[in-house]
């Protein structure tokens, strides 16, 4: 990082994943601080020689404690923390020295400090409380989320016709047809069912309640798809359209699908004496991100769905939950990822569902990729932002790749004089902000607006802190702006307090 970006970072001032600390604390603090952003999604990063307040850049009187300090707090963290790189960084400005640790997103370890599993919330390091223990294993593969009971239901609320129906179609159980009386028994063999109060009471699994559930979101609201139409290519003005997909996990992929076909225009051309319809994008690689997304998506999050937004230049499928331990964005991109299911009973009754919802169990990217391939379309793009997020863009091969430049630029009848785009900083702190003498002052609050969700969409969340910097605004303004866009349905607001932020 260049000494001009750092200043910008230090200027952005604390955030989620930036700390600044005018001297090295007692390791047992600092590793508490440093373990707090080791168990974070996004990972951190810990200047030493700034004074958090103002943001004054005093440099720290021996480089050499500083440094010592950072590895022996990074070791007493259990398992100790990686740095990256593995020595902190001393970075010179205006002849004062900075000491600088950069921890990487979490790689799927637990990591504790002084016995408590320490967490970003905000700018705060806290314990992580029971909840969000259970949720971290969970979304690791280590406990099963989808086998857990739901309490409040009972096998009443299972439809058993659509179970049965189930049975029946497969070809493994035509010949054990007697056995399918014993509907109760069947359940609890497919996880869809489990014994609970010491085998008194038999309620159904999340699973089953997904799969086979009159009514699954009376139980499990965040198991929804919102697909929602924008007419510009920021969703800055209200959507035009937007509809919420409920039901069992099969219904919601028709539902889906459906809603894609409305959406998606059709060409027609003419071979020969012939008219042929040619969709604008592949329809089945549409329908295939949609089916992975319902069915390997972290489905611990509560209170986020997933998300599916058409814009006039791109489709976006939004999954909540990272990829699995094991799972690389690079070999995703080259289709040659391992195939590991976060949900291995929802994958497997799919799969043998009529429809062929998991018909390419393993080869669904790869899928993706050839079907935009051979349509001349661009391939589609793959990223982590705090969830999974697959982007369709809507232009040809030859187009540029969306991820390397802004995904739009602000309109010039937009921007006061001396306005310029979002200039780029290449910090894993997703800070972008202009310097003092090029304030970034949109003169309307559409135009701060556009460039806040330009923002968003390029680094997957924007904090009022962060908004104020970029835009030169004042907290009730910054909270007036986001706010109004959470209302009209374009953001949503997660988190209260300092930890408030703002995504698509």
């Amino acid at each position: 990082m260049d000494t001009e970006s750092l200043e910008l970072l230090i200027k952005s001032g604390e955030s989620p994943t930036l700390e600044l600390k005018v001297a090295p604390p007692r390791s047992s603090e600092l590793a508490e601080r440093i373990c707090g952003f080791a168990n974070s999604a996004l990972g951190g990063t810990l200047i030493i020689g700034v004074v958090d307040q103002t943001f004054e850049i005093v440099g720290v009187k021996s480089i050499s404690e500083a440094v010592d300090n950072i590895l022996q707090a990074a070791r007493q963290c259990k398992p100790v923390v990686p740095l990256i790189p593995s020595q902190p960084q001393v970075v010179k400005i205006r002849d004062k020295s900075l000491v600088i640790a950069h921890i990487p997103p979490n790689n799927g370890e637990l990591y504790q400090a002084g016995n408590v599993f320490w967490i970003k919330r905000g700018t705060h390091t806290v314990g992580m409380e029971k909840r969000e223990l259970l949720n971290f294993v969970y979304r690791q593969g280590v406990l099963s989320w989808e086998t857990q009971p739901v309490l409040l239901a009972t096998l009443e609320d299972l439809d058993l016709e659509r179970v049965r129906a189930y049975l029946e179609q497969r070809p493994s159980r035509n010949r054990q047809a007697g056995r399918l009386a014993d509907l109760t028994r069947v359940l609890l063999t497919l996880k869809c069912a489990i014994k609970v109060g010491g085998g008194t009471e038999i309620h159904p699994t999340n699973a089953g309640m997904l799969l086979f559930g009159y009514a699954p979101q009376d139980f499990l609201t965040q198991a929804e798809i919102v697909a929602t139409y924008y007419q510009d290519n920021l969703g800055v003005r209200r959507y035009t359209d937007r509809k919420l997909l409920v039901g069992t996990l099969a219904e919601q992929i028709d539902q889906a699908e459906e809603y894609i076909k409305l959406r998606i225009p059709v060409a027609g051309r003419v071979e020969g004496f012939h008219r042929i319809d040619e969709p604008e994008l592949p329809l089945e690689a549409l329908r295939e991100a949609v089916v992975n997304a319902v069915a390997h998506r972290d489905y611990s999050i509560e209170g986020t769905a997933i998300r599916l937004f058409f814009y006039p230049d791109r489709v976006e499928v939004h999954n909540p939950g990272l990829l699995m331990p094991g799972v690389s964005l690079s070999d995703l991109q080259r289709g040659i990822a391992p195939s590991i299911p976060r949900n291995p009973v929802l994958v497997t009754i799919l799969r043998e569902l009529p429809g062929g919802y998991m018909e390419r169990l393993g080869s669904g990217i790869s899928f993706m990729l050839e079907q935009m391939s051979s349509m001349g379309k661009a391939a589609p793009q793959f990223k982590e932002q705090g969830e999974f997020v697959v982007t369709f863009p809507r232009g040809s091969s030859g187009n540029s790749d969306r991820s390397d430049r802004p995904l739009a630029a602000i309109p010039s009848h937009l921007k006061a004089e001396g306005v310029k785009e979002i200039p780029e900083v290449s910090t894993n702190t997703a800070a972008f902000v202009a310097s003092p003498s090029e304030k970034l002052v949109p003169p309307t609050q559409a135009g701060r607006q556009a460039l806040g969700m330009q923002y968003i969409h390029k680094y997957g969340f924007i904090t009022n802190k962060q908004y104020r910097e970029l835009m030169g605004v004042g907290e009730t303004t910054a909270i007036r702006d986001l706010e109004a866009l959470v209302e009209q349905g374009s953001l949503q607001a997660v988190g209260k307090g300092r930890s408030r932020h703002y995504t698509i």
